[in-house]
């Protein structure tokens, strides 16, 4: 077939554009906007959108209406202004957020948002053409936006300083005595008639240290001391023009910490807590020393809040306690203020002023220092080169830790030889030019760091451990903590410092992995009561130092499944151990809970072990651990910050109360709930009882103290959750009743008693977590554990040397960690299930016990439930068998017990006959062996033993003819036949013992108990049994059993040579189902995927047993990447336009989704497959995928189906957005390995037509990270949940249309022919329906391109390309020369596809022909 071109002809193209304005227009300007904010200031949305501020600088007011603002120079009537007014010499703020608002009464919104990279912004008048103010015209591209630094005009003559509050302004001053004032007492209305008058400089001293800082009448005396913690004072003041001023700096002494507003607007504050109260305390000390020199506190982003005329400064003074013997608030309110605000020119603004006159601008900033190598390991010298892009510019250095600065440091001149750990800093500066920040690069020599001073030769030096000192050095990250002065820091002998040092820190990584450097402040954390030589340190992250936000997944790789770490931290906790260094544990503590706390489905703190550095010098392992605060809470529960209360208790979770963050509403009001007659009732939308509950189950299976911290929210819905506040001696023996009432009573057992759901609830977690493969069963405490200890151990030996001699040696910490793994957990999970069970928390009757706990069964596949009680009620829709209240659910079923499933089968028993020795003497190992001969040995029925109590009720046994020096070892074999051990789940192995035991099973050992490995014969037992009658459980599985006949043997070992008595027994019960009683169901049969829900009921008891549940899919198989697919996705959708669109947003961006496609034969289980990269979002458990079918994943599910309608696909929402420039994909499941992993990008080779233009991206080929695997939809926003519709060929088209000629015949002679019918999906038999090309001219960033528009049928085959002559002979094909803007369904099974040329036109461009070919 030949091509069949449409051939469009363009001459010299001419493009004239005028700009003019009339006076009132020319007092109009864009004097500021910022492209990259951050939080210079939020929306009312709560979002730090991006910002416009328009400046009317005429004398008569200026109405914008139908004015537009645009960020497209092809596109001058963007976003159209609503009926709205400027005053003269006002500001107007239009937030460029996409949001698309213009009620003129509310904040203003445009549709779209600013690039940092720089690019075109203009004010137009209402005519569509006349640009009246702009930005990045083609001659003066705008450069590229820096976060939280703003653009615009400078507005800086006569600069001059202006002092609002001086150190004799009069004030007014009370000491409150009830909360009586609330907070009206901060706002400007506020009478303050009746309060004591005062000159600034507030407080008491009891000696002389403050006596020339008070002001007249400001010393309170015994008005304040001992009466309050809190004292308000309030400071009015005058401003005459406030938009002229454009800086405030609060200047504070404070003992010992302050809040402060202006005008009921909070702007500052120091050692606050968060929940204020009328007599509330500082959070921290602030020493004299300190207290009487001013900190200056910057807050000229408030200055928008100054009034013309009368204004308020109130501040809430706060003490450190009510015995202090002192207190110091004094305050001083200075600022500059612009006597000429006339325009200049523009350039960057140091200071956002929105709303307010801007000050002086500058050129732009130096260039980043560059470092040739960056930070990291070293074995060899190196030369270092610093440098900066700037030309001209200087660069001066430290290698001290000190700040370098233009006038500090050494001046470079050339490379710098490092030979040793070496901390470099450097900064670059030239005249006019805003100056880099300092950047630190560390470089650790291992072998130097070994033989720093610090470090104890005793390890470093050792044949053990000297050896492996390098490989612990780098066994986990390192974090270099650099001061300018290290001096307070590095004194181990003083006390915690609590005031903050600036600060650079680093996080290096041994293995090249790329880290981060970030400013901050540093000060000690902990130790109220005591201080330690290693102290813990905390770096926060404030606007003064740098970043507000520490954007880095410090934790990537320590994944959980209800809650992935975050990357965003105001602070970062670097703990050293605390108590938990020396006799409450060995360090573990606190990662193990918080560790227990993420796995029960419950948010802790994230951690890892990391190695510290101080100025270079080392300075020990640490548990890098997140902050639990109001942050924190926001980064996981959503909503800002402010809106979260975050609440301490310490001991008896009741002392040392405090609201450290947020304002106290949703604890006042539990507190209130609580203290009354039914919390359980009351309390739901305040306390999370399901978290309450497992923080109580972990807290008491530990011996730490009762400290507790709190988050909730009110306006975010968000109830309060419980954590761990300090677990160090966690990990010992359980130290504290199960009963215990714990946080404000709610545990208490009266609460428990009269709620029987309650009561329910609290079984059903305990039957969670300590059953099943629980988070507390033995498997997953010792695997939780061990995780960390692999982590930290070779670490250890490098902590060892830095403070071994002071806290614990290398081998006592291993020592410590494996008696946990040996003797601690394997008994934990049944000492506590006991204690449970004794003190009424955990029902006797045995919950049924499935034969298999979930997964994947076939539709052939019996399920069994065994129990002890005569009734089991079942479910498999996912609710309770159980009502609320106590009723039977009527949806729920009765397991038959009609003898059709396996019984379970008791091999040994109390009574069963033992071969014993009991004459100690030595059998070696010989005796464990199948074939021993034990045929000379005693024999007699269980139980076995001696003593006074019981012991031996079967057959009493020897202890010797010393009962000062009894036996250590007494050693007992049987025989027990198993026809076939593999028709049963497990064995049920149940032993007495007292008090140390090993069992053998045909000569392997299955169980040791309180007995070193390795024991001899006259070997005590390690430890004592305090339950000595008690039952303790085991699991054995099959393989350790024979068919036929199997040998069992067990050697007792007592405590000591005087103890008082021994006992042996065993139970062994061959088990159809993990755990249960004797009465074992029928079988069940699943068909489809199901929540089996289970509860065993004493029909004469009216008892109910926990709740058993587990996940059944059908034939399915794990998630992976040869079955599960991104299929579609669309990561830059086009505008809303139709009104059901835009009545649930204008955000392009709601409308995202992706595509996933089940590409196995079999069903796919997702629960826990996750994004690492790209979105957020974690597959939620037991989401099944069938085979050959779509789901969805969308941002905002409203907006998606105002778009593509109600679907049946499974749909989830996802927060985050995908990024409009390409990214990184990467799905990975629960052992974080890889499914689906590749970066897209809106450049070519990938479709670029797919970056805004109407279409997804569809996966076509087999490589899903190969871009020529992926094509653009032709269907505008693509075809969620479904494959795009199949092309037709023109065959097929030409006889649904009736076509009599060939495809190079034209039927209805139109001169275009059927084939390009066909193409363009026009009429074959209509000549007026001829396709058309329509040519325009788009200007864009201040240059002239020219775009060609065209119909394309959706489902036609064939391929269309642009081509170019400059003769209407030569014809040449170059994709490159053009892009695909858009792609608008038409809605008739066309779309009008727009192409643009990527070369600029101008009067002098060459004529150029263009046609379109399809073939």
């Amino acid at each position: 077939m030949k091509p069949l071109p449409i051939t469009v002809v363009f001459f010299k193209i001419l493009s004239v554009i005028f700009l003019s304005c009339s006076s009132l227009e020319g007092a109009l300007h864009i004097t500021e906007f910022m492209a990259n904010n951050n939080e210079s200031i939020e929306d009312e949305d709560g979002d730090a959108s991006d910002w416009i501020e328009i400046f009317n600088s005429g004398s008569e007011p200026v109405s914008l209406d139908g004015y537009f603002l645009t960020d497209d120079s092809g596109a001058l009537t963007k976003w159209k202004f609503p009926s709205i007014e400027i005053s003269n010499s006002g500001f107007l703020l239009i937030f460029a957020s996409e949001k698309d608002r213009r009620d003129p009464r509310a904040e203003l919104h445009a549709n779209f948002k600013l690039s940092g990279k720089g690019e075109y912004l203009a004010l137009v008048e209402s005519d569509g053409n006349t640009i009246v103010a702009e930005f990045g015209s083609g001659d003066a591209p705008l450069p590229v936006q820096y976060e939280d630094i703003s653009y615009g005009l400078m507005q800086g003559g006569g600069l001059v300083p202006t002092v609002l509050i001086g150190s004799q302004q009069e004030v007014k001053v009370l000491v409150p005595s009830n909360d009586s004032l609330g907070n009206d007492w901060t706002g400007l209305e506020f009478s303050d008639a009746d309060w004591e008058s005062a000159r600034m400089g507030i407080g008491y001293d009891e000696n002389s240290t403050y006596s020339n800082q008070f002001g007249n009448d400001g010393n309170l005396g015994n008005a304040l001391n001992g009466v309050n913690n809190s004292v308000y004072i309030r400071a009015t003041f005058e401003v005459n023009d406030p938009a002229s001023v454009t800086e405030l700096i609060l200047k504070m002494k404070y003992d010992d910490g302050f809040v402060a507003y202006l005008n009921d607007t909070l702007i500052a504050d120091a050692n606050a807590p968060g929940g204020l109260t009328w007599d509330s305390e500082a959070t921290s000390d602030h020493s004299d020393n300190e207290a009487v020199e001013f900190q200056d506190f910057n807050v000229t982003s408030f200055a928008y809040l100054l009034n013309e005329g009368k204004n308020v400064l109130a501040i809430h003074g706060l003490n450190g306690g009510i015995t202090s013997s002192d207190m110091l608030i004094a305050a001083e309110f200075h600022g500059k203020k612009i006597t000429d605000p006339s325009l200049g020119g523009p350039g960057y603004l140091a200071v956002p002023s929105p709303r307010g006159y801007n000050g002086d601008t500058f050129e732009g900033f130096v260039g980043d220092t560059q470092f040739s190598i960056d930070r990291g390991f070293f074995e060899e010298s190196f030369d270092l080169e610093i440098s900066s892009s700037t030309e001209g510019a200087k660069i001066r250095y430290t290698l001290d830790g000190t700040d370098p600065s233009a006038n500090r440091g050494s001046l470079y001149t050339g490379p710098i030889r490092v030979t040793r750990t070496t901390v470099v800093r450097a900064i670059a500066y030239l005249p006019g030019s805003r100056p880099t920040n300092i950047d630190t690069q560390t470089y650790l020599f291992p072998e130097d760091v070994v033989d720093q001073s610090r470090m104890r030769t005793s390890v470093t030096q050792s044949q053990t451990f000297g050896p492996q000192m390098i490989n612990s050095l780098k066994s986990v990250p390192t974090v270099s903590i650099v001061t300018d002065d290290p001096s307070p820091f590095m004194n181990e002998s003083s006390g915690n410092i609590r005031s903050e040092s600036p600060v650079s820190v680093e996080m290096i990584f041994p293995d090249g992995t790329p880290g981060f450097q970030e400013d901050g402040g540093l000060k000690h954390f902990g130790g109220y009561y005591t201080n330690f030589r290693k102290k813990s340190f905390r770096i926060g992250f404030r606007s003064q130092y740098g970043a507000t936000k520490l954007n880095y997944p410090m934790f990537d790789g320590f994944n959980y499944k209800h809650y992935p770490p975050t990357d965003r931290f105001d602070v970062m906790d670097l703990r050293s151990g605390s108590h938990d260094m020396q006799s409450r544990g060995a360090y573990m503590s606190n990662r193990f809970t918080d560790d227990s706390m993420l796995e029960m489905g419950n948010l802790a703190p994230h951690g890892r072990f990391v190695h510290v550095y101080l100025n270079g010098d080392y300075w020990g392992q640490y548990h890098l651990r997140e902050r639990w605060n109001a942050d924190m809470a926001s980064s996981y529960f959503g909503g800002p910050k402010s809106d979260y209360d975050a609440v301490n208790l310490n001991d008896g979770f009741r002392n040392d109360e405090k609201v450290y963050d947020g304002n106290g509403v949703l604890w006042n009001e539990a507190k209130q709930l609580a203290s009354g007659s039914n919390a359980w009732t009351f309390n739901e939308n305040h306390i999370d009882y399901a978290n309450l509950i497992d923080f109580m189950l972990l807290w008491v299976s530990g011996n730490s103290e009762s400290e507790v911290r709190l988050l909730g929210s009110k306006a975010q819905g968000q109830p309060f959750r419980f954590q761990m506040k300090d677990a160090d001696g966690f990990l010992r023996s359980p130290g504290h009743s199960v009963d215990t009432s714990g946080p404000l009573n709610l545990m208490s057992s009266s609460l428990i008693n009269r709620n029987p759901d309650y009561a329910m609830l609290l079984a059903d977690r305990i039957h969670m977590h300590f059953f099943n493969d629980g988070v507390l069963t033995p498997a997953r405490n010792i695997a939780r554990l061990q995780k960390r200890v692999d982590e930290a151990r070779l670490g250890f030996i490098a902590e060892s040397a830095r403070w071994g001699n002071r806290f614990r040696e290398y081998q006592s910490w291993l020592d410590y960690q494996q008696n946990l793994i040996n003797s601690h957990f394997p008994n934990l999970t049944n000492t506590m299930i006991g204690r449970f069970r004794s003190a009424g928390m955990y029902p006797e009757i045995i919950a049924p016990v499935f034969s298999q706990h979930g997964g994947s069964v076939s539709s052939d596949t019996g399920l069994t439930m065994a129990t002890d009680s005569d009734t089991i009620y079942y479910t498999t829709d996912g609710t309770d068998p159980r009502l609320s209240g106590g009723a039977v659910n009527p949806d729920a079923q009765i397991a038959s017990f009609g003898g059709g499933g396996p019984a379970p089968v008791t091999y040994i028993s109390s009574g069963y006959r033992w071969r014993y020795l009991d004459n100690g003497t030595n059998q070696g190992s010989a005796w464990r062996a199948e074939n021993f001969d034990d045929s000379a040995w005693s024999s007699g029925p269980s139980e076995l033993g001696y003593g006074s109590d019981g012991e031996g009720a079967g057959t009493t046994l020897s202890f010797g003819g010393n009962s000062s020096s009894k036996y250590p070892t007494t050693y007992f074999r049987t025989t027990v036949e198993v026809a076939d051990p593999s028709v049963f789940f497990n064995f049920l192995l149940r032993v007495k013992y007292d008090d140390g035991i090993a069992v053998y099973i045909n000569g392997r050992e299955v169980i040791r108990q309180n007995l070193a490995s390795g024991a001899s014969f006259s070997t005590f037992a390690s430890s004592t049994v305090s339950d000595e009658s008690g039952w303790k459980e085991f699991t054995v599985p099959t393989q350790s059993l024979s068919a036929g006949t199997n040998v069992i043997a067990a050697e007792i070992h007592q405590g000591s040579g005087s103890s008082s008595d021994i006992r042996f027994d065993m139970f062994l019960r061959g088990e159809t189902t993990q755990g249960g009683g004797d009465n074992v169901s029928d079988p069940l049969f699943l068909t489809s995927p199901a929540m089996l829900r289970a509860r065993s009921y004493d029909s004469g008891g009216k008892e109910w047993s926990a709740l058993n549940e587990a996940f059944f899919s059908i034939d399915s198989e794990p998630a992976g990447s040869d079955n599960l697919v991104i299929s579609e996705f669309n990561y830059h959708p086009f505008n809303p336009t139709r009104p059901e669109e835009i009545e649930v947003s204008s955000d392009r961006d709601d409308f995202e989704f992706i595509e996933f496609f089940n590409a196995g034969k079999l069903a796919i289980d997702l629960t826990g497959i996750r994004f690492e990269s790209g979105v957020n979002f974690t597959f939620p458990d037991n989401a099944i995928l069938a085979a050959g079918k779509y789901l969805l994943l969308v941002r905002d599910r409203e907006a998606f189906e105002a778009r593509y309608g109600v679907r049946a696909e499974q749909i989830y929402e996802y927060t985050g957005r995908l990024s409009n420039d390409g990214e990184n994909l990467k799905v990975i499941d629960e052992n974080s390995d890889s499914i689906i992993d590749f970066t897209y990008n809106d450049q070519i080779p990938w479709p670029k037509v797919a970056d805004g233009g109407g279409s997804s991206l569809i996966l076509s080929g087999q490589l899903i990270d190969d871009p020529s695997s992926w094509v653009a939809s032709r269907n505008q926003g693509g075809s969620p949940g479904e494959a795009e519709a199949e092309t037709i060929t023109y065959v097929e088209w030409a006889l649904q249309n009736s076509v009599r000629g060939g495809p190079e015949e034209d039927d209805d002679g139109d001169n275009v022919s059927n084939y390009l019918e066909y193409y363009f999906g026009s009429s074959p038999d209509l000549a007026t329906d001829a396709p058309f090309a329509d040519a325009r001219i788009q200007r864009m960033g201040g240059a002239n391109y020219l775009t060609l528009s065209f119909p394309r049928n959706l489902l036609a085959g064939g391929s269309l390309e642009v081509q170019l002559s400059s003769d209407l002979r030569t014809w040449t094909t170059d994709a490159a020369m053009f892009e695909t803007i858009s792609t608008l369904d038409n809605g008739d099974g066309t779309a009008e596809v727009t192409v643009r040329y990527l070369r600029p036109v101008d009067d002098e461009s060459k004529k150029v022909f263009l046609r379109l070919f399809s073939n």
